[in-house]
């Protein structure tokens, strides 16, 4: 009876001891014997022996069982990484997995890692004292912290740079948007224009479709080494500078080294921050850092440094302003700082009329088409926006949960990628209404709009929403009790680890497998590319034009609305593309003087 007493005694930690030993022992099974990459075949289970699973399990059951008696929280430890460790190879499995097929689940991956977050977020509450005393055990100094946040800066880079070169050596990128911004460098170095011949397949100026100096901020790199490379390059720094600010701003008020780190990482893992150039470098890559220095500026109250970034702010595009009339709000609605919040609102609403006014003088105009939901009237312009708003709030709210197609539920799960991963942090405001005003950009822009590409984190939309986020979160944690904020802020980077995973690491062996196994054939097509000479007119395919962007005189036959007759035509036969190529092959003045069949042709005019 005694004995029974004395065992009794220790019964909570007898079950704790045997549940982490088997949570322990299963996800390292699991990740041991490949389960991770199975998750989409029900017949793994049948085809492994599962015998010898159980077996392995209560092996490492019992090894883990050891531990925890030695040492209990290096057992917990040890749960929560092998937990955390199988969580993450599933998500990376789950970005191949055909979820529309086996599931019947549009957004099946995004939902997946949403599932995944719950259980790994679960794991570290469980042993999240443990996990903040390993993080004592290791003090980080300035010195450290410094070399920390260059190296996510740095991976973030490569990371960006590696994909997005990727893209474009293996002819992954097109025209629209890639071929614009090549080419349009190209005119730069040459003539100082921005002018393309492929935008609207005439040759136009940058400006008659958006107002976007600031591309000249990055002209003198492109001179020294000129080639489509750059411009993706130039890409990779922008979306990696942005750290600079963030640990400014997380100076500023105060946080440690450690919470500075968990901002950086939130940052350089949120899904939408590389997820933005996979659609290749636009304007829209300058936003993040321009409007996170001026946020920081303001908080130091820099007036100088205020006036320059605001600047550059608005020289990204037209509709940039918004984001610091947005900032000036909150900073008027708050009352940090009146006086500079309708400052900036003043100076930003002035500017985004002269801006809409120079691209409209341009000839094009802005392209307020994408708001096309909110209209009640297709002719009225942007201004009918604010009357639909508020005269029928029912409608617009109803336009959240709007899909582009009856089949997709893509505005769903946008949402769910862009807030899940920072929810605990952006939400942690208490009763400071006011900072909601920081997210009203990313609601009106780009949820209210049934624009796809709006809501979609792998296009160049969401910037701008970032730095709003970033600053969100940064006021937030620097708020809360330390605990809490400490709870907040690895919750956050767990979920955003894993939509990271889950949607943006797979697309770097995606496009580094492809170029290995296509080189051959993308060697042939760069030998076709280099039979046009310098200077020669030249239209061709879509996806050649890129390669092509030295030729300022150039023409992507597949959005010709009237034959053009150049020097040279260079024809992507992978696709159905050639067909367009038929009525100006047809009046034989073309010799073809290169072919490689189904891959690439290149025509010479007689």
């Amino acid at each position: 009876m005694d004995k029974i007493k004395s065992i009794l005694k220790y019964q909570k930690q007898i079950i704790e001891g045997l549940f982490i030993s088997l949570i322990a022992a299963w996800s390292i099974v699991s990740v041991v014997r490949g389960a991770t990459k199975k998750i989409g075949d029900v017949q793994f289970a049948a085809q492994s022996n599962f015998a010898v699973n159980i077996v392995l399990i209560a092996l490492f059951g019992v090894l883990i069982g050891l531990v925890y008696y030695k040492k209990d929280f290096v057992a917990r430890l040890i749960m929560f990484a092998s937990a955390y460790s199988f969580v993450i190879l599933s998500a990376i499995t789950g970005f191949e997995q055909q979820w529309i097929t086996i599931n019947k689940n549009p957004i099946g991956n995004i939902c997946f890692q949403g599932v995944l977050c719950f259980i790994a977020v679960l794991a570290f509450l469980y042993v999240k004292e443990d996990v903040f005393c390993l993080f004592k055990s290791f003090v980080i100094d300035k010195i450290k912290a410094r070399i920390i946040f260059i190296l996510i800066g740095v991976f973030l880079f490569a990371f960006v740079g590696i994909v997005t070169v990727y893209r474009y050596i293996t002819y992954s990128n097109s025209t629209f948007d890639f071929g614009i911004f090549a080419q349009m460098y190209e005119n730069m170095k040459q003539t100082g224009l921005m002018n393309t011949t492929v935008e609207r397949n005439t040759l136009l100026s940058h400006f008659g479709v958006h107002f976007s100096p600031i591309f000249y901020i990055a002209l003198p790199i492109y001179f020294v080494f000129p080639s489509p490379v750059t411009v993706q390059l130039i890409q990779a720094i922008m979306v990696a500078l942005p750290v600079l600010p963030i640990v400014l701003l997380c100076r500023h008020y105060k946080m440690s080294h450690w919470m500075s780190v968990a901002m950086v990482l939130l940052y350089a893992l949120y899904p939408a921050t590389a997820g933005g150039t996979f659609y290749d470098i636009h304007e829209n890559c300058f936003l993040t850092f321009f409007v996170l220095l001026a946020i920081y500026a303001v908080e130091k109250k820099k007036d100088i440094l205020t006036i320059f970034a605001v600047l550059l702010v608005f020289l990204v595009k037209e509709d940039a302003a918004v984001y610091i009339m947005v900032f000036g709000a909150y900073l008027l609605f708050s009352r940090r700082d009146k006086k500079r919040g309708i400052i900036l609102i003043i100076t930003s609403a002035i500017y985004f009329v002269v801006a809409i006014a120079i691209v409209n003088s341009f000839g094009l105009g802005i392209l307020d088409n994408r708001f096309g939901n909110l209209y009640f009237d297709p002719n009225a312009g942007l201004g009918q926006i604010i009357q639909t708003i508020l005269s029928n709030p029912g409608y617009v709210l109803a336009q959240i949960i709007s899909n582009s197609d009856v089949n997709q539920m893509d505005k769903i799960g946008y949402l769910i990628i862009m807030i899940v991963p920072v929810a605990a942090v952006i939400f942690a405001t208490g009763r400071k209404y006011s900072r909601y005003i920081l997210m009203s950009p990313f609601i009106v822009f780009n949820v209210f709009t049934t624009y796809v590409y709006l809501h979609d984190i792998s296009f160049q939309y969401n910037f701008g929403i970032i730095a709003l986020f970033m600053y969100l979160m940064i006021l937030n944690l620097s708020e809360i009790k330390l605990e809490k904020a400490k709870t907040f802020a690895v919750v956050s980077v767990i979920c955003t680890s894993i939509m990271f995973a889950g949607s943006i690491f797979p697309k770097m062996d995606y496009y580094v497998t492809k170029y290995s196994e296509g080189k051959a054939d993308y060697e042939k097509i760069n030998k076709a590319i280099d039979l046009v000479p310098a200077g020669a007119s030249v239209s061709a395919s879509g996806f050649l034009v890129p390669h092509l962007a030295d030729h300022l005189d150039m023409y992507d036959q597949n959005h010709l609305t009237e034959m053009k007759m150049v020097e040279y035509l260079v024809i992507d036969e992978r696709g159905s593309e050639k067909e367009k190529f038929n009525d100006v092959l047809n009046t034989g003045q073309y010799d073809l003087i290169y072919n490689e069949p189904n891959l690439v042709s290149v025509y010479h005019k007689k």
